[in-house]
């Protein structure tokens, strides 16, 4: 196994074909005890050769929520709350190459870096980047706010600190400390956002890519410390307890706050110190590379939504539209919106198709495109419109299908038989690498790729890669009741 210093210490790591692979290095002591619910401690260096050729437990999580299986390969491993672990796919002989650094998705709640969809080999050695993949703290153990003894959004905390893990150590790797992109999927891509806006974030990365992020769901601090106490009278030593009565008390509270917080109470949230504003309000001009699938919520449209009346319908959007973006929405405009989707897709589309589109729309194209109005640095957009046509249902253009495409791990967890036309997903999934690694060591995506300004010019990635000229026009006009 080969050996390599780093001014942390010495790894051993696996010899690949055209790279070596360092997984399940600590970037911060294990998060236990009076550790817990407290900012990330770098871990001191070491003596002797530490090994790093298995990835470290993921992040304490609940499994079999009502969303398991729905896109292939999510589901992960071993847990626990030793979890501050990074791990690096190095190309053999590089030096100061680009260094990519994956945040991985999950709501928030669930997910981890080990994921074989995120398998970093193929998008090292082929685009001769550094690819690192970090874990961090998930569900309420990350993401309290507003208790005595506890540090707000200790999740972003830990992304930061494997940041800055990275900018001191990657050169030992082959990677350029000053050149890191920042990229995740969803809960990542949020995580990407919010390390835009978080001032203790500045200057550890250079560029950002950004998933399919729900733009617009920062917790506001009211609404953050309404979880937080809510979490705290179910657990009332936050220290002593064990992680299973943590994860039962988190998911209670989710439950209960459902139709008043919406689906993602544990989130980052203004805290006025580590996040003093949310992305859509401040971030820092970095280049930008962002997007969504274009059916995003489809993937979360269940087939009996079809049977629902229009009334039913409107209860269960104005819940979800309400909560999602913490204000509340008259019912009436909400109405509105909601019969102008219907006008436009019904017939041949059924009230499902009215759910998938309404809240693909509302909570995650159109906040995104409102924050990429006023981003100030340059910015690139992108639609990801492949529609997935080996699922088990119609899912459409859903949320997560880009993820195999990012990495090149379509042979994978089933993923290449999931989303269909293996051979043409392949060029395409070629196309995504190249572009997301040339935006990572130049700033620009690609030759063809305009940059999106006012013209609101967006790549269009699917069976076709075209530009697109504003693909959120239509969504603005049905939505323009919602002010």
């Amino acid at each position: 196994m080969p050996v390599l210093t780093t001014p942390c210490g010495a790894l051993s790591g696996v010899a690949t074909d055209g790279a070596t692979v360092y997984l399940g290095i600590p970037y911060a002591l294990p998060p236990v005890g009076p550790l817990r619910f407290q900012a990330p401690v770098a871990v001191p260096s070491w003596t002797g050769i530490r090994e790093a050729t298995a990835f470290g437990p993921s992040a304490p999580q609940v499994s079999g929520g009502p969303f398991s299986g729905l896109v292939p390969g999510m589901e992960v491993g071993e847990a626990s709350e030793d979890c501050l672990t990074l791990n690096i796919w190095a190309p053999d002989g590089g030096s100061d190459l680009p260094v990519m650094v994956w945040i991985h998705g999950g709501a928030f709640v669930v997910g981890g870096s080990s994921l074989a969809t995120y398998d970093g080999l193929m998008l090292a050695t082929e685009q001769q980047v550094v690819v690192v993949s970090v874990n961090y703290r998930l569900g309420a153990l990350g993401w309290l706010t507003g208790l005595d003894g506890v540090i707000p959004n200790c999740g972003l905390l830990d992304q930061v600190l494997a940041l800055t893990w990275v900018r001191d150590n990657i050169a030992a790797f082959g990677g350029d400390p000053g050149s890191v992109t920042v990229f995740g999927e969803s809960g990542g891509a949020g995580s990407v956002l919010h390390l835009l806006a978080a001032p203790v974030a500045d200057g550890l990365f250079h560029r950002a890519i950004s998933q399919s992020p729900g733009a617009g769901q920062t917790l506001p601090l009211d609404v953050a410390v309404t979880v937080s106490a809510a979490f705290a009278a179910k657990v009332p030593d936050l220290v002593s307890a064990t992680v299973d009565e943590l994860l039962a008390a988190q998911t209670e509270v989710a439950g209960e706050l459902l139709m008043t917080v919406g689906s993602m109470p544990f989130h980052p949230a203004v805290d006025g110190l580590t996040l003093p504003a949310a992305p859509l309000v401040s971030t820092r001009p970095v280049p930008l590379l962002a997007g969504t699938t274009s059916e995003e919520m489809r993937l979360f449209a269940e087939p009996y939504l079809a049977d629902f009346d229009h009334d039913t319908l409107v209860m269960i959007l104005a819940g979800l539209m309400s909560a999602e973006a913490h204000r509340a929405l008259p019912t009436k405009d909400v109405d509105a919106v909601i019969t102008a989707y219907e006008q436009a897709l019904m017939p041949p589309g059924d009230r499902a198709d009215v759910f998938a589109a309404v809240a693909t729309d509302v909570t995650m194209r159109l906040p995104l495109a409102a924050l990429l109005d006023r981003h100030e640095g340059p910015v690139y957009a992108y639609s990801f419109t492949w529609r997935a046509t080996g699922a088990p249902r119609d899912v459409g253009a859903c949320h997560a299908v880009d993820l195999p495409f990012t990495f090149g791990t379509l042979d994978r967890c089933g993923w290449g038989s999931w989303v269909g036309d293996e051979a043409e997903a392949e060029l395409l999934s070629q196309w995504v690498r190249a572009a997301w690694a040339s935006f990572a060591r130049t700033g620009e995506p690609a030759a063809a790729w305009p940059k999106y300004d006012s013209n609101r010019l967006v790549m269009g990635l699917g069976r076709t890669v075209g530009v697109l000229e504003d693909p959120w026009a239509t969504a603005r006009d049905r939505c323009a009741d919602l002010g």
